[in-house]
């Protein structure tokens, strides 16, 4: 049996759709996300992942593209994340710190929008998900 549909409500003319995710560790976070399906993993920065206290590993590095260059960053496995209601364990995550007048903490990527179908309507400034 399928959960059913979660909506959650956007501005369709800020440019960029923001969430709010828990994220647990020794502690649980709240953060500001942008929802993004362009990117391959989520992405928090240093410091939220030190205060959850999440080992990080300076071996286990991946190189990632952005618009602009190439770069190295560390990826972890978050323990779980929550956004919408819905949590997700294991969901991979580069660190990497964005400047600090974005005024978002990170990326909510693939690793955890893999796990649902997802509609978004521009029109109505909404988003639709259902777990698989």
């Amino acid at each position: 049996m399928c959960k059913p549909t979660i909506v959650a409500n956007f501005d369709p003319r800020a440019g960029i759709i923001l969430v709010t995710a828990t994220v647990y560790g020794r502690i649980e976070l709240t953060s500001r996300l942008v929802f993004d399906t362009g990117a391959t993993h989520c992405m928090l920065p240093q410091k939220l992942i030190t205060a959850l206290g999440i080992p990080i590993n300076p071996k286990n590095v991946v190189q990632t593209t952005t618009a602009s260059s190439v770069t190295s960053s560390p990826l972890i496995m978050l323990p779980t994340i929550e956004v919408f209601g819905e949590k997700v364990d294991r969901v991979s995550c580069l660190i990497r710190d964005l400047p600090p007048l974005s005024g978002i903490d990170g990326l909510l990527g693939l690793s955890f929008l893999k796990h649902f179908n997802i509609e978004i309507n521009f029109d109505e400034g909404s988003i639709s998900i259902e777990r698989f």
